[in-house]
């Protein structure tokens, strides 16, 4: 088994996710979904592969506990074929520090429920 090379704790979640702007490229409007996400990273699934490795992505993530969406900017860390949708690892390379800490507390306290409602 490959040794695991994250240092935060990745909490699945469904969150839209709009992508505003592709490295080389003037323009891009597309919808995506977050499927996890941690303090570093998300892992987002869309329905193109114009996306490459190393290549830089502003989108706008949505924020459950403001019911807003907010800014962030990453870099592709990998991508892959998942059915008939691309999946791609992102590096948060800037991003509000209260949003992050927004959407990681309301993905924590579902992950916490989901964990109870195990154990009953």
């Amino acid at each position: 088994m490959p040794k695991e090379k994250r240092k935060f704790l990745r909490f699945e979640c469904l969150l839209p996710v709009e992508l505003i702007k592709l490295e080389g490229k003037e323009t891009l409007e597309a919808k995506a979904t977050a499927r996890d996400f941690s303090r570093e990273g998300l892992k987002i699934s869309v329905d193109f592969v114009d996306l490459k490795s190393g290549s830089s992505l502003d989108l706008k993530l949505y924020c459950p506990e403001t019911k807003e969406f907010t800014a962030l900017k990453g870099e592709v860390a990998w991508k892959k074929w998942a059915k008939d949708k691309l999946e791609v690892g992102l590096k948060i390379k800037e991003m509000d520090k209260v949003s992050r800490s927004e959407v990681l507390n309301w993905i924590f306290s579902k992950w916490l429920e989901k964990e109870r409602e195990e154990k009953i």
